[in-house]
């Protein structure tokens, strides 16, 4: 029996089905549900240095925080609205890898599940942009569910 459920969110579709599933779970068990968005500060440096965009490397934070805390704020919205115990955390770090923010948020909140969505990418798209959700199997030491996205799904994230 799970206590406390763990979902690490963006603003794909395929985490509003991982966000589904982690809220029917967290139900079923009477579980608080933790739902989590971490801010990838690699994106800042890679914008504000390539040259990609006149904002500063501030306004580009900014920019992300409010956007991860409207991701946040609509799914324990939609957990409460469901039944669901829900809480919500934005992390944010100094130049980790999302995925290590994620692991450490969750070692930390005693979580016993992690709910992640899995975009199924394949190939160079794999290559390049990595997977979260696999790391995470090797970085945290909780049970993990990931939910896929169809092959679809993947084309439009």
């Amino acid at each position: 029996m799970y206590k406390h459920v763990f979902i690490a969110i963006d603003d794909s579709h395929t985490s509003q089905k991982a966000l589904d599933e982690a809220i029917a779970v967290a139900k079923a068990h009477d579980a608080t549900l933790e739902i989590a968005h971490a801010i990838d500060e690699q994106l800042v440096h890679v914008f504000h240095t390539g040259g990609v965009t006149t904002t500063s490397a501030n306004q580009l934070k900014h920019v992300l925080e409010t956007g991860g805390q409207d991701v946040l704020n609509k799914a324990v919205e939609k957990a409460l609205a469901a039944g669901a115990k829900a809480k919500s955390h934005l992390l944010k770090g100094h130049g980790e890898h999302t995925d290590d923010l994620i692991a450490a948020a969750v070692t930390a909140s005693g979580a016993d599940l992690l709910v992640v969505g899995s975009h199924g990418r394949r190939g160079v798209r794999r290559l390049l942009l990595g997977s979260v959700a696999e790391n995470l199997v090797r970085k945290v030491g909780v049970s993990v569910l990931i939910v896929r996205g169809h092959h679809d799904d993947a084309k439009a994230d």
